[in-house]
């Protein structure tokens, strides 16, 4: 478990440094261009390539601690810092996502802004090519390690691919003369961004309030145990996550004639194939039951 451990940190904190590079240097391209370009929807939109770099260094120190192993005060480990990061980061996508709306809105609003230079609209196109293949990798990542937290960040860099294209729009729409193309595609895209966050925290809550993650899961499970032959049911078995793992509560219904060591054996045996059931069980805690416990 601990390899496992090491090897899905090193997967993530990989994933995480291409995102943190990339964000750093599209930061500091789109933020000078916008400037020399007099283009302001290019300045926004390097500033939310810099909440990218802030939400990816989040993810970082939630994937160092995710992968300390349990102790004395964490007898669960530490997989939901994930979850709190992955909230943390879609927090910083909604507030972007506002940011980025208001600017739209004070541009429609007050501002009648010159056309931007041609040195902007390519900017902006190189921001989405390589927006979108960090977004392809870290997802990719993410769903291979089971991160919430790197799932998250990739969405984010889906999100600021959408910001780089409201500039696209916009910074070609003022060149060929509406200026206000520029504003209005950058709020309704800061919509879209701002949507993504929230289901990533309702994602994120319904992980630290211990939602049931999958009933598909939980339904194989019951399946599994009930398969030997020694247990006669299954009672209040339990799924939660625990940041990219799953931990197991269950009751067993064992035959009355058993004795206690061989209700304990038959409790071990089905731990063990719980544990094989699924390579992201944690740990599987379960209570043994004689037969006619049950029915009375």
């Amino acid at each position: 478990m601990e390899m496992d451990r090491e090897k899905r940190y090193k997967k993530g904190r990989t994933a995480s440094l291409a995102g943190l590079f990339g964000n750093v240097f599209l930061a500091i391209i789109k933020v000078i261009i916008g400037f020399l370009a007099g283009s302001t929807v290019m300045i926004a939109d390097g500033v939310h390539s810099f909440s990218d770099v802030l939400s990816t260094l989040v993810v970082m120190v939630s994937l160092k601690i995710s992968s300390l192993p349990a102790d004395a005060s964490h007898p669960y480990g530490h997989g939901k810092a994930e979850s709190i990061a992955g909230k943390l980061v879609a927090l910083m996508l909604m507030g972007a996502g506002l940011i980025l709306g208001w600017e739209g809105i004070k541009q429609v609003l007050f501002d009648q802004p010159p056309a931007p230079g041609i040195s902007a609209l390519w900017a902006a196109v190189f921001s989405i090519l390589t927006k979108e293949l960090l977004y392809q990798y870290t997802i990719r990542v993410g769903k291979k390690i089971s991160s919430p937290a790197v799932i998250s960040d990739a969405h984010h860099h889906r999100s600021d691919a959408f910001s780089s294209w409201a500039a696209l729009i916009g910074i070609a729409g003022a060149r060929l003369g509406w200026p206000l193309m520029d504003p209005l595609a950058a709020i309704i895209v800061a919509i879209f961004i701002i949507r993504v966050g929230w289901k990533l925290i309702w994602r994120a809550i319904d992980e630290l309030m211990d939602a049931v993650p999958d009933e598909t899961l939980q339904k194989r499970l019951e399946e599994k145990a009930l398969s030997h032959e020694e247990v006669q049911g299954v009672d209040n078995l339990r799924v939660r996550s625990n940041g990219p793992y799953y931990l197991v509560d269950l009751e067993l219904i064992v035959s009355s004639g058993l004795s206690a060591l061989e209700a304990h054996e038959v409790g071990a045996k089905v731990k063990e194939l719980l544990l094989e059931e699924n390579s992201r069980i944690q740990d599987v805690l379960i209570h043994v039951d004689p037969e006619e416990v049950r029915q009375s």
